[in-house]
């Protein structure tokens, strides 16, 4: 146990080329694809706000907690804005994922185990995803690793650095997003289990030093908790694109950890992780090792199930991500859990174990060339300056919403033409968000007007409605497609010609 590496070790030499390669990985192409509308709006509360202001702007304005902005704010100041430099951290917070990973599956099993895991960590390319993305998310996940592995420590050697490391990683998880709250509720209930079952019970005057910081980590939590219910139904208002959870799309989401493939290449790489997984529990009983990882793995999906179902839906694939250790964790044990017991032919348990690993690996590759050689965020790098290009001094541009419209910002280069934000979508009373009349009356008086349209997939009938009432007197000249971002120039010929 402890973070002492030998570097002549033959594990150690096998781990740095799996951190070299995950770091290839993720810094490969780094400011390649376009900012989107997620990262828009984080830089541009970075852009319009100071460290100190964004210590209250942010819990008043975002279903967010201050930390990362604050951070953000820092860095934008030293190296700027451009999309490379923006995503340098999160690229460097998952490349550090890795060893911190190996760490936690070498002293919760072996150190074949904390390789395993560590590899298809390395390439799996949900975490690709988020390591290259100006979000927290790839911050969020180390903190995690580091919250169990001083978990871990501090169970096995108690010690006043350790709990205070523990504490310190533990709320970190919290601050930089609500939902690290998990967390520390998945470390609870393992101490409780275990008391449980050990018979022990849980007396205060008998507290471990584990349970100790645990204890702390819940009284600083306490103020964070009250202020969250008190603007719960403010924080979650701006999440009506989301549909309560079915039990294929929460099935979906462990295998997207693995990899964002579809059809038989996702069934492929699904049955593999099952396999792995039923091979981790196969034995009984459950030592601490394996309960600990079986409740990290439930309890950051189930509890959003949970939340979902009973105060309003909040499943989304990114919010679960903390989960995703665990259930790498829980794959790479149950292949390197065969042992030596022979097969025949001079191979023993543990090379049908490996080829398994192996084989998951491969599966997960195709994706991960995928996640390389395709866009897949919206294309407003390509968007703006095309319409820029066609269009003419005092030309009405309407962006759907305040979220395209801050990606919008990010790449505008012309102050000669008149931006505004339109609102897709419907009242709680059937009304429309930005009412006919309005949009109207924004475009009265221009002869040419550019539509943006983005986030428009889970309103029906929107893109219609807006070109309907935009092409009053004027009529579709130009459309271009983009990645998830469409552009319309309409044009009123008759009054140009005249």
């Amino acid at each position: 146990m402890g973070g002492h590496i030998d570097w002549r070790d033959r594990y150690v030499i096998a781990l740095a080329g799996v951190v070299l390669l995950g770091a290839a990985l993720r810094l490969y192409g780094l400011g390649v694809e376009s900012i989107w509308v997620d990262e828009a709006i984080t830089l541009r509360f970075v852009r319009n706000h100071g460290p100190l202001e964004l210590l209250w702007v942010i819990p008043s304005k975002q279903p967010h907690l201050p930390p990362y902005y604050v951070f953000l704010d820092v860095w934008v100041a030293l190296v700027g804005t451009s999309a490379t430099a923006v995503r340098f951290p999160s690229a460097v917070f998952g490349i550090l994922s890795l060893p911190v990973l190996y760490l936690l599956g070498r002293d919760l099993f072996d150190r074949p185990t904390g390789l395993v895991a560590t590899l298809v960590f390395a390439v799996a390319p949900f975490q690709l995803y988020y390591a290259q993305e100006t979000r927290m998310y790839s911050l969020w996940t180390v903190l995690t690793l580091c919250s169990f592995l001083a978990f871990l420590w501090l169970r096995r050697r108690p010690t006043r650095r350790l709990a205070a490391g523990y504490v310190v990683a533990t709320l970190s998880t919290a601050a930089v997003h609500p939902f690290g709250l998990f967390v520390v509720v998945t470390q609870g209930l393992v101490l409780l289990v275990d008391n449980l079952l050990a018979g022990d019970g849980i007396e205060i005057g008998e507290l471990t030093a584990l349970e100790r910081a645990q204890a702390a980590c819940w009284a600083l939590l306490a103020p964070i908790l009250v202020v969250g219910v008190l603007k719960l139904e403010s924080a979650v208002a701006g999440f009506n694109f989301i549909s309560p959870p079915g039990p294929g799309r929460v099935a979906g989401t462990v295998v997207e950890y693995f990899t964002t493939a579809s059809g038989t290449a996702a069934l492929a790489v699904a049955a593999l992780v099952a396999v792995g997984v039923a091979l981790a529990l196969r034995s009984r009983p459950f030592g601490r090792e394996r309960r600990l990882l079986i409740v990290w793995a439930l309890v950051p999906v189930l509890g959003l199930v949970a939340v979902s179902y009973l105060v309003t839906p909040l499943f989304w694939e990114r919010y679960t991500i903390t989960a995703t250790p665990a259930w790498v964790l829980l794959a790479a044990r149950g292949f390197t859990s065969l042992g030596r017991g022979g097969l025949g032919l001079g191979l023993e348990r543990r090379h049908l174990g490996y080829a398994l690993a192996g084989l998951l690996v491969v599966g997960i590759l195709p994706a991960t060339v995928h996640y390389h050689t395709t866009d897949g965020k919206e294309q407003w790098d390509e968007a703006v300056p095309d319409l820029e290009a066609a269009a003419e001094s005092d030309d009405l541009v309407l962006v759907i919403d305040r979220a395209g419209l801050s990606a919008f910002e990010y790449y505008r280069t012309r102050s000669d033409l008149t931006v505004q934000p339109i609102h897709a979508g419907w009242r709680a009373n059937g009304s429309y968000v930005t009412p006919n009349a309005t949009v109207r009356n924004r475009t009265a008086g221009h002869d040419r007007v550019w539509l943006v349209l983005t986030h428009l997939w889970f309103l029906s009938g929107e893109r219609q409605r807006m070109l309907d009432v935009a092409s009053d007197g004027r009529q579709v000249v130009r459309h271009r497609e983009y990645e998830s971002v469409e552009v319309y120039l309409l044009e009123n010929r008759t009054q140009r010609q005249s």
